[in-house]
């Protein structure tokens, strides 16, 4: 027996069967049994997990190193999430290297221009994580680590200096340690693009 279809005849919340209903499909199938080891979305073979563990490798010791024999701050919590990320994702919005640069960089401002105002504290680091969720957006370059280095700078009040030294360093690092990985390893090119 076909269902009738419905829709609106007149105004008003009541509905009239369609005087034109479309060819029922019939019964929808019975649902059959879900694959056996049906991996999650996203799911990448062994030789693709190796990549990405070697490309995060490479690029947090190129950060190590730097940070170890120029400045400690380079290997902030941040910015080894961004290398990550681009060993993770190197085709992904958030990988690229204008919403690492940008992202980190506008976050760090907003933050710095937080502590400024307000002092160092659990409540500047939210207020200035959440609000640097903004001008990633407007800048079309979100980058999820930044508001990281935004709660960072909200809790320690580093000098201004922070921005240039580690924050743009920081990430002009883990752009070039991917751009050099992603010529060197197999798998896909990085960065997809520059702007």
């Amino acid at each position: 027996m076909a269902r009738p279809s419905y829709r609106r005849t007149t105004p008003g919340p009541h509905l009239a069967p369609d005087p034109h209903p479309a060819r029922d499909p019939g019964p929808a199938p019975a649902p059959g049994p879900a694959p056996a080891l049906d991996p999650a979305p996203g799911g990448r073979g062994v030789k693709d997990a190796v990549v990405a563990m070697v490309a995060a490798l490479a690029g947090l010791l190129l950060l190590a190193a730097v940070a170890g024999a120029v400045e400690p701050g380079l290997f902030a919590l941040p910015f080894v999430a961004s290398a990550a990320i681009v060993a993770l994702a190197p085709a992904a919005p958030f990988a690229q290297p204008r919403s690492i640069a940008f992202g980190h960089a506008g976050a760090a401002a907003l933050a710095l221009a937080a502590v400024a105002l307000a002092g160092p504290s659990v409540w500047t680091a939210s207020v200035a994580a959440a609000l640097s969720i903004g001008p990633m957006l407007l800048l079309r370059a979100p980058h999820p680590p930044a508001a990281a280095t935004a709660a960072l700078i909200g809790l320690t009040a580093p000098d201004p200096v922070y921005l240039l030294n580690p924050v743009l360093t920081a990430s002009a690092l883990v752009i070039a340690g991917g751009v050099i990985l992603g010529r060197v390893l197999p798998g896909p090119r990085y960065p997809v693009y520059w702007r």
